[in-house]
């Protein structure tokens, strides 16, 4: 098999100054929940529910809620994306793929049960510009944190006392 043009690209990319960033976020946080009842609020018709000021639209779903390969936009991050469901293990795990036109990211949650009966959620974003006005969002990706902690703050008020936080 001859790769020799493949191997020639490859090598030519890989000693390349590759200008666009990339960056991998991770988030922890422990809830007093099931880990069923928790997966069931990272869906984007459910985020009405618990999320201040979220608004999306749902372009296909066969059940309206989260669900391997169910695709929505939003502007809730600020530019438009599309997030696209490709993986759903009820109680164990989901992923959403975010594409806007500037970066795309993956966006993963994993839950693990405690022996206490609470359920810790490891998020991991990596967030990958596409254009150079993208490298600008993967660098602010940092300062996104304290949003984040906004969000969770809000999903454990929820999954709490089930009303939408203040």
């Amino acid at each position: 098999m001859n790769t020799v043009r493949s191997d020639r690209f490859v090598g030519s990319w890989l000693e390349s100054d590759r200008p666009l960033r990339r960056t991998t976020i991770t988030f922890q946080r422990t809830f007093n929940t099931s880990p069923e009842i928790l997966l069931r609020q990272l869906c984007p018709t459910t985020e009405y529910d618990w999320l201040p000021g979220w608004k999306c639209e749902l372009l296909h779903s066969k059940s309206g809620y989260a669900e391997y390969d169910a695709v929505f936009k939003t502007t809730f991050f600020g530019p438009e994306e599309v997030w696209v469901c490709t993986r759903y293990e009820p109680g164990r795990a989901i992923a959403y793929t975010r594409v806007s036109a500037d970066f795309c990211a993956i966006f993963e949650a994993n839950l693990s049960e405690n022996p206490d009966g609470t359920v810790t959620a490891t998020w991991v974003e990596t967030l990958s510009a596409l254009t150079e006005q993208g490298n600008g969002i993967v660098a602010e990706a940092e300062s996104m944190r304290e949003r984040f902690f906004d969000i969770f703050d809000s999903l454990d008020h929820f999954v709490q006392t089930g009303e939408l936080a203040d």
